[in-house]
């Protein structure tokens, strides 16, 4: 019988929370495979427990109903993109420099399925027909974003950069627009043109619209 050395450490156990945390993150990455593929509105809370390799009934024990995983999936598809965006922030200046990061992140992205993106433009299209049960969490969503846009306007209007009529909101929204529509448009014929040059443009024209000239 071999020694057990007395430094050699045994392997921890997996903590409830833990266990919770990892289960509602493969839920949660099942329903966004499901909805990038068919929509929200078929999709069913047993079919995302199957989906997630579980039993029928945990999405709904983790998230109660859909309204539910709707809200925890909307929180989920934008930390998987502001992710990206924070671990380039750093490297920006506050303003201009900013905003034109957070664009080129958005078009810059190689998602090849571009999974997070369907997910996202198919829930929104939900959203917007009459009577939706979706659109006061799509439309908290949508402002979440609208507003961190928004700062980066606001920092570069009070740096002196950003002309001082420019509405911070309002910018965002333009933006936000933009980039949505272009990436709708992408993959709606990804073969037409590159989103390296809808990226360039993009840049040039929130440059020239925004900044101060000299």
């Amino acid at each position: 019988m071999e020694p057990v050395e007395k430094n050699a450490t045994a392997p921890t156990r997996r903590t409830q929370i833990e266990r919770r945390a990892e289960a509602e993150q493969r839920l949660l990455i099942a329903a966004r495979q499901i909805v990038a593929r068919k929509g929200w509105a078929g999709m069913t809370l047993s079919e995302v427990g199957e989906e997630a390799g579980f039993s029928r009934g945990l999405a709904t024990h983790h998230f109660g109903n859909k309204a539910g995983l709707l809200r925890a999936l909307a929180g989920f598809v934008n930390s998987s993109f502001m992710q990206l965006v924070e671990a380039q922030s750093s490297q920006w200046q506050p303003g201009i420099d900013a905003l034109k990061g957070f664009v080129s992140i958005y078009l810059g992205r190689n998602e090849g399925d571009w999974v997070n993106t369907r997910a996202l433009l198919a829930l929104m299209a939900e959203a917007v027909t009459q009577d939706s049960e979706i659109s006061l969490i799509l439309a908290e969503y949508n402002r979440s974003v609208q507003q961190h846009l928004a700062r980066y306007i606001g920092e570069g209007i009070a740096n002196g950069e950003i002309r001082s009529d420019v509405q911070p909101m309002a910018g965002a929204m333009l933006i936000l627009g933009a980039l949505r529509g272009t990436m709708l448009q992408f993959l709606l014929d990804p073969s037409d043109i590159p989103l390296s040059a809808v990226q360039t443009e993009l840049l040039a024209f929130v440059e020239h619209a925004m900044t101060i000239k000299a």
